[in-house]
């Protein structure tokens, strides 16, 4: 053994061990799933929230268009029938609302765990991002069970959720996630 430092020996010297440094789309990646998230979490909400306000107008749409009587007069007169399709709408969209906030969440976390940009993570993204964009897809062509401001939250998360699934496979995000692995 000597006492000279390796490079004192003439022998070649391994690089030193850089880390790659992690590149901006990686990061843009990971905001656009947790918009695309926080988008459908907000329109699971929002269903809960309005719930009973939408189950009676689309109840009564539903039982008017069968009676042929208007949406107005079928609410004030009430009645079983009308009590029973509340009741049937209402917990449908409470399904949908718990639907979309768990298919929100699954996105979240994945997307947050994206910043790491490692190739099972991407793929369990993509999932969770089409998943969540099939979701909202129901969610926004819904026209009984839904508003204005439930649609437009919709297709938020949808096209947002398409851009999770490009930028999740771009070169550079690719290059990051070999150059981290090859470490």
């Amino acid at each position: 053994m000597t006492a000279y430092p390796p490079a004192a020996t003439g022998l070649p010297q391994p690089a030193p061990v850089v880390a790659p440094s992690r590149p901006g789309l990686l990061t843009g990646l990971a905001g656009v799933a947790v918009v695309s998230a926080l988008a459908l979490i907000v329109d699971g909400i929002m269903l809960f929230a309005g719930g009973r306000d939408l189950a009676l107008d689309a109840a009564a749409r539903t039982i008017a268009s069968m009676t042929g009587a208007s949406a107005e007069s079928v609410k004030a007169d009430g009645g079983m029938l009308l009590e029973a399709a509340l009741d049937e709408v209402q917990a449908t969209l409470a399904v949908r609302g718990g639907i979309a906030v768990f298919f929100g969440v699954v996105l979240l976390f994945w997307g947050l765990l994206a910043l790491r940009g490692a190739v099972w993570i991407r793929v369990l993204l993509t999932l969770a991002a089409l998943t969540a964009a099939g979701v909202a897809v129901r969610l926004a062509t819904d026209i009984e069970g839904s508003t204005a401001a439930i649609r437009g939250v919709a297709w938020l998360a949808v096209a947002t959720g398409l851009a999770v699934i490009v930028l999740s496979w771009l070169p550079p995000v690719n290059r990051y996630a070999k150059a981290r692995k090859g470490r």
